[in-house]
């Protein structure tokens, strides 16, 4: 038998709603249960409200949500996160942290 590792994590989104109708909440709640479902336990989340880049890729983005979720899980969890939340249009970038 061998015990998986559980280990500490902050990831941090930055969301492009631009195009949707949904607000930080819905997707904070919904990024909560992905991660409950993929083996992470969420512990704290923070939305960060808006911020503008200090450089902008594109001049019609130049602001994003910015929401962080803190979370418990195996070592597989934040690439299976990423590549779930590939192609979802709402999230521009993800950063996750080992803590």
């Amino acid at each position: 038998m061998s015990a998986t590792t559980i280990n500490k994590y902050k990831a941090t989104f930055i969301l492009d709603l631009r195009e949707s109708e949904d607000d930080s909440a819905k997707v904070l709640d919904e990024l909560k249960e992905l991660l409950s479902t993929i083996g992470g336990e969420p512990t704290e989340s923070e939305d960060l409200g808006l911020h503008e880049f200090a450089r902008a890729a594109d001049r019609h983005f130049t602001q994003g949500h910015y929401v962080e979720v803190f979370f418990d899980g195996p070592g597989t969890v934040p690439a299976t996160l990423k590549e779930k939340l590939k192609l979802d249009k709402r999230i521009n970038r993800i950063f996750v942290q080992a803590l």
